[in-house]
């Protein structure tokens, strides 16, 4: 049914937008206002999240930086036309009867909408985790005080922004859910619905006309949850109401659980049917829709908790289905994408979807990797692509555009990569991304896929406890898809005992450059004492089996290594994220390669933390042949470096951040018990043994964090930022040419840090000329390149 529409006149808006403005209040503007327009000039929205709504002393309580004005201009300048700003009350008003709220904290909102409306967007404030907190419960068990200060908080709210512009909405509660029967949660809604419109709506000034967003139970989208809201709405015959509904899409997709790791058909008809339903509901009788938060709860323990490619293709259709719907979306940020101090993206590749989707479809295919497995017969490999309705243009290995016929076949939607490629892409034989096709389309995202040599992974024998158990893995450049969990009975082990398959990261999450598969204290704290028989599921199609028998706090665990069938040339998913170049774990120099001149070599890239004393450089097991013994066995004599429990110093492993702050800090006799305190974000993450090494470099200005506020100390250190780190700690001036034949790849901000390094012959690049200044650098590399600084300050001073 039609719902009819009543009229509101006024100019005043219009004048008040032309003008630029430091306070919106006292800027009366009732206006006529077209609900369905309104709510479609808000494509695209996003979410400031963990921030007003952090539960803690102030909006950084939950790790986020202050809001500041610049930020909100770099997130217009993203192409969002609304932000939602989630605002948590409970510990920011009194507990006395008029629960006043505190006038600090509400001055920083104010700061926030205003940035925000002076930025032409459309700006949503609503009652966040006090839903959870106190409302939750309090409904149902303390009624009366629980819906006065609920009242309470939106009369101050309606009295304070009464005159502020109608860009300026309201809604009146995030994800509402309560205890008792559904009958009784449904009437608690309605309620808390019915206060907060009759306050706003009484209030005076714009509020008699501001658009007020009202959400479903639990922001669901269950028919008999959108038949309730839509009946209540219908009730208030209001022209200016908006319905929101949350997704997250289908769960076991969300946060890869069940074996359901692809965006498959039932992942997507979720989407359809949700949507669907949604509209015809709402949109269909012209009552528009926010789906105020939207994501994938994967997200909030490992952003590639979902496969790259799966990811890109859900947010693809999932943003697309909802335009198509005219439903507005916003994305949920709780500060994992868009950062809040270096306003740039923490995966690139998922915002240029996501931004290309508001316009238009991408193309995109049935994988976004090709596994080709080391010493089998490279054969053609076919790739199903989805056009979309788009026209496929070029294949291209970077700059260069390949030759259909001769590189390439297209035939429809299939593109057929020619083993002739494929064997030229692959010769060097180094295990993980050998490197990376982008296919281009006539509209849309390009879209990439991975080429990865691969060989069967390795597990090995351990032991350990509940609380964190590292499984070693050598993946070999494969990566892990899924693992599943059974009692030797056959019964499903572990969290979430429906189903053998459990949920990536919550309770198993693998570490491709340390060579390790963790299973969390999830994992054991649902998991009976006894043998567990656990079946590793690689992209590549390998498949191993692994089995650990708990006994309380004690784990032991069995490798069995009988995988190793996966057929060779696999054009499954594997690209985690956003770089491919995370999954070698080929141990030493493989056959092929360069020989190593000066530091350089062609090992493998890794990051290794906590390294045991292991005092006899010359008596590691690993070295003997290595080409860079020498400046292992100096730097291990000097007390710079130290090898592992095991005997070894694992050569070619990668050097991360926290590490190489170690090394330097000894190789400059910085004292091992100085001040571990930063102000890093992930000061915590920051391993005991390198934390007053990292203090002090930092202190120093010899090593820095990042614009957002953290370290990474798990970071693998690339070349260049190694150059960088040398050449400060050196206090080197002056200028140099670069003479590497990869220059052009060498970031400006380590040009002429490289240059110098290389003039000293501190660092000297390979045998072929090249630099390779992003590469991570190994273990091998740094000690080589300290003991030629040694060397250097040696002779300086003589």
């Amino acid at each position: 049914m039609k719902r009819t529409r009543k009229l509101f006149v006024s100019m005043l808006l219009m004048l008040a937008l032309m003008l630029p403005s430091i306070s919106y209040a006292n800027q009366a503007d009732e206006q006529s206002i077209n609900i369905g327009q309104y709510a479609a000039d808000m494509q695209p929205g996003w979410n400031l999240g963990n921030t007003f709504d952090a539960v803690g002393a102030d909006e950084t309580a939950w790790g986020n930086p202050h809001v500041t004005q610049q930020f909100i201009e770099k997130l217009a300048e993203q192409g969002f036309k609304s932000i939602r700003i989630p605002v948590t009350f409970d510990q920011r008003m009194e507990s006395t009867a008029d629960y006043t709220i505190d006038e600090a904290f509400l001055s920083r909102l104010d700061q926030a909408i205003n940035w925000s409306l002076d930025e032409r967007l459309y700006v949503m404030i609503n009652v966040h985790h006090d839903s959870w907190i106190w409302l939750e419960a309090g409904m149902h068990e303390n009624h009366d005080e629980s819906l006065a200060r609920y009242e309470a908080i939106w009369t101050q709210l309606a009295e304070r922004y009464k005159d502020y512009p109608i860009k300026l909405m309201f809604e009146s509660i995030n994800e509402p859910r309560f205890h008792g029967s559904d009958t009784e949660k449904q009437t608690y809604l309605d309620e808390l619905n019915s206060s907060f419109y009759n306050i706003v709506r009484n209030s005076g000034g714009n509020n008699d006309v501001r658009p007020l967003v009202l959400p479903t139970l639990d922001t669901g989208s269950e028919q008999v949850k959108i038949d309730a809201l839509y009946h209540f709405i219908d009730e208030l015959n209001d022209p200016n109401i908006i319905a929101t509904v949350h997704y997250y899409g289908f769960w076991p997709f969300s946060v890869n659980i069940a074996g359901v790791t692809t965006f498959n058909e039932e992942t997507k008809q979720d989407i359809i049917s949700t949507f669907d339903r949604v509209h015809d509901k709402f949109v269909a009788n012209d009552i528009p829709v926010v789906i105020g938060e939207f994501g994938l709860l994967g997200f909030d323990t490992d952003l590639n908790a979902v496969q790259q490619g799966e990811k890109l293709k859900f947010f693809e259709f999932m943003i697309h289905y909802a335009q198509q719907k005219q439903l507005t979306h916003m994305l949920w940020d709780n500060g994992q994408h868009f950062g809040r101090q270096s306003y740039q993206w923490s995966d690139q590749e998922l915002f240029d979807m996501m931004k290309a989707s508001w316009t238009s479809r991408s193309a995109v295919a049935e994988t976004d990797s090709v596994f080709l497995k080391r010493g089998a017969a490279i054969a053609d490999v076919e790739v199903k692509l989805q056009l979309n309705g788009n026209q496929f243009t070029a294949l291209k290995l970077n700059d260069e555009t390949l030759v259909a016929g001769e590189d390439y076949v297209l035939n429809n939607e299939t593109l057929t990569l020619k083993a002739s490629l494929l064997q030229q892409l692959t010769a060097s034989n180094q295990l993980g991304t050998n490197a990376v096709l982008t296919a281009s389309f006539n509209q849309g995202k390009d879209w990439k896929l991975f080429i990865i040599t691969y060989d069967t992974p390795v597990l090995q024998s351990t032991t350990g406890t509940t609380e964190q158990f590292h499984i070693p893995l050598v993946y070999n450049g494969d990566k892990l898809a899924t693992m599943e969990a059974r009692y030797a009975d056959g019964s499903n082990a572990g969290p979430q005992n429906w189903t053998p398959f459990k949920e990536f990261a919550y309770t198993f999450k693998p570490n491709y450059s340390n060579n390790t598969l963790t299973l969390t204290s999830n994992f054991f704290n649902e998991l009976n004492d006894g043998e567990v028989k656990l079946k590793l599921h690689f992209w590549s199609g390998e498949k191993l089996d692994y089995t650990i028998s708990k006994n309380g706090s004690q784990v032991t665990g069995t490798a069995s290594n009988s995988g190793g069938n996966s057929g060779g040339n696999s054009g499954n998913n594997g690209n985690t994220g956003n770089s491919g170049n995370n999954g070698t774990a080929n141990n030493g120099n493989t056959g092929g390669n360069d020989q190593p001149a000066g530091e350089d070599n062609n090992g493998n890239s890794g990051e290794q933390g906590n390294e045991q004393p292991n005092q006899a450089g010359n008596s590691y097991t690993d070295i003997a042949s290595h080409w860079g013994y020498i400046g292992i066995y100096r730097a291990t004599e000097l007390g710079i470096v130290n090898g592992y429990k095991d005997g070894t110093f694992r050569p070619d492993q990668a050097l991360n951040r926290a590490e190489l702050a170690t090394i330097v800090g000894r190789a400059l006799k910085l004292p091992a018990d100085g001040s571990s305190s930063t102000s890093f974000t992930d000061h915590a993450a920051i391993p005991a043994y390198a934390k007053p090494y990292v203090a002090q470099l930092n202190a120093l200005q010899l090593i820095n964090g990042y614009t957002d506020g953290t370290f990474r100390p798990a970071q693998n250190i690339t070349r260049a930022e190694l150059a960088v780190i040398i050449a400060r700690a050196l206090k080197l001036d002056g200028t140099a040419e670069l003479s590497f034949a990869d220059k052009s790849s060498i970031p400006a901000w380590a040009q002429n840090e490289i240059a110098l390094l290389a003039e000293l012959g501190i660092m000297t690049g390979k045998a072929d000329g090249k630099f390779d200044p992003n590469r991570s650098t190994t273990r091998a590399e740094a000690m080589t390149v300290i003991i030629r600084v040694v060397d250097y300050l040696e002779s300086a001073s003589k």
